[in-house]
């Protein structure tokens, strides 16, 4: 499963959940990475979905929260996406 820019996404980050919305995908030695926007206007960058990492995306939050649309971003992707209001991110 992937995810594609403009996803709401629920990233877990040393134990604590957030929303955020995916910027962009990148492929690094055949992983999905991602470059998340959190709603607390934090930029979170080469994301993955393993939960190994003290930071990543929380596959099963997402699937159950924000892929039913229980929960949505109130980050306005499309519209910063016109205005180009996004901070640079790519590391």
């Amino acid at each position: 499963m992937g995810y594609k820019a403009g996803d709401t996404v629920i990233v877990t980050r040393e134990g604590i959940n957030h929303v955020g919305v995916v910027l962009d995908k990148h492929l690094i030695n055949k992983q999905s990475m991602y470059d998340v926007l959190l709603e607390s206007r934090s930029c979170i960058t080469m994301l993955n979905t393993s939960t190994s990492k003290k930071t990543y995306i929380n596959k099963m939050l997402t699937s159950k929260l924000c892929d039913t649309e229980v929960i949505q971003t109130t980050i306005p992707y499309k519209e910063m996406l016109a205005n180009d209001d996004f901070p640079i991110y790519h590391s």
